[in-house]
């Protein structure tokens, strides 16, 4: 079987797990039409011959991979052999921002494809059938293209991947490894956003900017974060570690690690208890932990206890931290403070958390002394 996710580099070659698997798979495909006489000859040879092209004749995952998005991004003017020799070069010799070779990372993001996505029979449907994957393999060229100052072929990359995949990626952006587009028609990702190692984003999301402010403008994702499908996180806002962003949410604010976020604007309403949603990838409050409210539950699929005592979620420990120091304090530094002092994780702050932790809140929001 093929490896999970490698926490240190790993040099693949042309014999790797990954690409035995993929060869296996692939002529396991190929037999599923000889016998089948309802298909005319050319039916029969239609998926043998389709497999030869793209992965049975080819001697490493770099070739393959090269291979196949070269016929799609190919016309007339560009033919396929030209883009070929410049997706085989990013493949075999490019490296990330961080130096990863981008050998391994299209290695990491297929096998993530197949562990996550449940209608994924085989690595070899997710190469050759999934445009998500596909569509990110390319950025992962044009990046490297980029990043060498070959900015003008580098947008090639970018406007011929947009119009192929339906998918719109900045070569300059900086995605980790591990990643997850699943479905991929409509994603837009920006030129100074950042997605972390691990993350999954559905269809249609957008990390995007909030006008035609310039410099440093877009999300910065933090690693193993769930994106629901629709949602658009704009400006320069950060999403923490191992966070949730609901289905058609508005992100316009920072969401701490480990959290919830949903609507629009988008609001924290719990604690996500997996430790990797990008991997559970579950989209329901079956797996968030929601904060109480004292006149109604913030979720139709829980019933929660209303009459629990205690600073009852963010929103009202911001007004208690404010009183309490008697400064303007911003939504996003509370939230992130609110989950620190959370010990318990229920979400939910009891009166012997909030003054356990309160002296050094006073100390850390204090207007600094006038010389």
């Amino acid at each position: 079987m093929a490896p999970h996710l490698m926490e240190e580099d790993h040099l693949f070659t042309a014999q790797d797990e990954i690409w035995v698997d993929l060869k296996i798979e692939a002529e396991q495909m190929a037999a599923e039409t000889a016998g089948d006489r309802d298909l005319d000859l050319l039916g029969r040879e239609l998926l043998p011959k389709f497999l030869e092209a793209t992965i049975l004749r080819c001697n490493s995952l770099e070739e393959c991979l090269a291979t196949h998005l070269s016929q799609k991004l190919g016309w007339s003017a560009a033919p396929a052999e030209r883009w070929y020799s410049v997706l085989l070069t990013a493949f075999r010799e490019g490296r990330s921002a961080n130096g990863e070779r981008v050998g391994d990372l299209i290695r990491r993001d297929l096998v993530v494809v197949k562990e996550r996505d449940p209608a994924c029979p085989t690595l070899a449907h997710a190469l050759l059938h999934y445009k998500g994957y596909q569509g990110l393999q390319v950025y992962r060229a044009a990046n490297w293209l980029w990043r060498k100052g070959q900015t003008s072929l580098a947008s090639i990359f970018q406007s011929r991947a947009s119009e192929v995949f339906g998918m719109d990626i900045h070569p300059a952006a900086r995605i980790g490894w591990g990643i997850m587009i699943d479905h991929g028609t409509g994603v837009v990702i920006g030129e100074t956003a950042v997605v972390g190692n691990g993350c999954s984003l559905l269809h249609g999301v957008t990390l995007g900017g909030t006008g035609k402010e310039a410099g440093d403008r877009h999300p910065k994702l933090g690693c193993e974060v769930l994106v629901g499908a629709g949602a658009s996180i704009l400006g320069n806002v950060k999403i923490g570690d191992g966070a949730k962003i609901g289905a058609a949410a508005v992100v316009l604010s920072d969401i701490p690690a480990h959290v919830t976020a949903v609507g629009c604007p988008a609001k924290v309403i719990g604690r996500a208890k997996e430790e990797n949603p990008a991997k559970s990838m579950d989209h329901s409050c079956s797996l968030v932990e929601l904060f109480r409210s004292r006149t109604r539950p913030l979720c139709p699929f829980r019933k929660l206890d209303s009459q629990q005592k205690g600073y009852l979620g963010p929103h009202e420990f911001l007004t208690q931290l404010q009183t309490a120091c008697q400064v303007k304090i911003s939504s996003s530094e509370a939230s992130e403070l609110f989950f620190k002092m959370d010990s318990d994780h229920d979400g939910q702050l009891t009166e012997e958390e909030f003054n356990k932790n309160l002296p050094v809140c006073v100390e850390a929001f204090r207007p600094p002394r006038k010389q």
